[in-house]
């Protein structure tokens, strides 16, 4: 029985180690999105990741995945995606939706369902194979609120006491006399299935 177990735990360790070592973005534990503030930049900061692309309002971008609802009570969705949008119905928590790109608009993000139907995107998850994926389902879980241009983001791959994941920093800052100033971090963390966990804030140095 004793053998059996270490045969186990070796066979997990060898799992962890490999999800990790199959990212090279990979950091342990949370020392690169401490907040280094000079000025309002990010030290750390990835311009892979960047500001997100996505976050252009009114742009229809391709991407073919799967959302499921995992909003209190469902999902709202909508027949059009403009201003003249009409309510149609609730959708289960639970069930999947095959979806084929995304928008951005005033009051927040919709992913394109088909047949000119649009799913509430900040009441649904979609899986995670990379880190803009991760970004995508931080950014859109925050509704009309996450809608700044001021705000920065990174994503980067971890292991930590919360197992393997994504971590996802949100830099907020506005602007005094023409600098940048920063305001606070926030800290999420995304799972593969596209689960987001608001951490709080990130400490300074």
């Amino acid at each position: 029985m004793k053998i059996k177990r270490m045969l186990l735990l070796a066979v997990l360790l060898l799992v962890s180690f490999s999800l990790i070592a199959a990212h090279p973005d990979t950091v342990y534990g949370d020392e690169l999105l401490s907040q280094g503030v000079s000025a309002g930049y990010n030290v750390g900061y990835d311009p892979k990741v960047g500001p997100a692309p996505f976050k252009q309002p009114n742009v229809y971008y391709d991407y073919p995945t799967v959302a499921t609802v995992n909003g209190e009570w469902g999902a709202n969705v909508f027949y059009g995606n403009d201003d003249n949008k009409i309510f149609d119905k609730i959708l289960p928590v639970g069930s999947q939706w095959q979806v084929y790109g995304y928008t951005l608009r005033q009051d927040g993000w919709y992913y394109d369902v088909g047949g000119d139907m649009w799913l509430q995107a900040d009441q649904a998850k979609v899986p995670v194979s990379d880190g803009y994926d991760a970004l995508l389902n931080a950014i859109v879980s925050l509704g009309g609120k996450g809608l700044s241009t001021n705000d920065g983001y990174i994503s980067i791959l971890v292991r930590d006491e919360y197992g393997v994941h994504y971590k996802v920093g949100r830099w907020i800052y506005d602007y005094l006399d023409g600098s940048p100033m920063y305001q606070e971090t926030l800290q999420y963390n995304v799972y593969y299935d596209g689960q987001v966990y608001a951490m709080g804030k990130a400490p300074r140095y």
